[in-house]
């Protein structure tokens, strides 16, 4: 019965891994149909089945999404845990903050946009969004900026964003993935500087909700612990 066990994880684990391309990309296939992402960090030897704790005064949501496999070979590798596991990682970031921090009285209003309820979105009513304002969490704070204008257009066939005011700006294209998900990924750049692109030094990959009526957030979190959220409005 042993056996049976590990040949049947050995056989899972080979379902899940493809070999890794030479572009660096992610070597991840999953299912469309799975519903939870699966977690997976070699590096440290965390167990496929392990997740990040989060700790016990935050709320908890379903903080896990899954990357269709269409979007797979688009993805740096390095990004694909900041995607599926973002949520989960922001939220313990945001727990782990000191009472004295700068902001800290914000932490309701982001932990707030992080655990609300998704809704179904599409690419066409992305166009109706045109304010945004960068919400940026490190083990300094929380730092909110207030709204500047954006803008969704098409390009080449894909939905394009770019924030077009303030001086720290992001640009990409954002990607359909389930129903209540999309994928951007992009560049930033600052003030009037060229733009940049996913494959580019200044690349920037994150994940796209509606979590309310007219108003979308971009969730944002890189490996150095700190994330940033784009709140848009209409």
């Amino acid at each position: 019965m042993k056996h049976q066990f590990i040949t049947a994880t050995i056989v899972l684990a080979a379902m899940l891994f493809v070999a890794c391309p030479t572009s660096g990309y992610s070597s991840i296939n999953i299912p469309e149909d799975m519903n939870t992402a699966v977690n997976i960090n070699t590096a440290d030897g965390m167990d496929a089945t392990e997740t990040i704790e989060i700790k016990a005064d935050t709320v908890k949501a379903d903080t896990s999404d899954v990357i269709v496999p269409a979007l797979n070979r688009f993805i740096h590798a390095d990004d694909y845990l900041l995607l599926t596991q973002g949520k989960e990682t922001a939220l313990n970031i945001l727990s782990s903050l000191d009472n004295d921090v700068y902001g800290n009285r914000e932490v309701p209003m982001v932990r707030n946009l992080l655990t609300s309820k998704h809704q179904t979105v599409s690419l066409h009513e992305l166009k109706d969004y045109r304010r945004v304002r960068s919400i940026q969490v490190n083990n300094s704070g929380i730092f909110s900026y207030p709204y500047f204008t954006c803008r969704f257009k098409d390009s080449g066939g894909k939905m394009f964003f770019e924030k077009t005011t303030g001086s720290q700006r992001k640009s990409g294209y954002v990607y359909e993935n389930t129903r209540e998900t999309m994928v951007f990924l992009g560049g930033w750049s600052v003030n009037n500087d060229p733009q940049t692109t996913y494959n580019s030094p200044n690349s920037v990959a994150g994940m796209v909700y509606k979590i309310g009526t007219g108003k979308i957030i971009m969730l944002f979190v890189m490996s150095n612990q700190t994330f940033e959220i784009y709140e848009l409005k209409k």
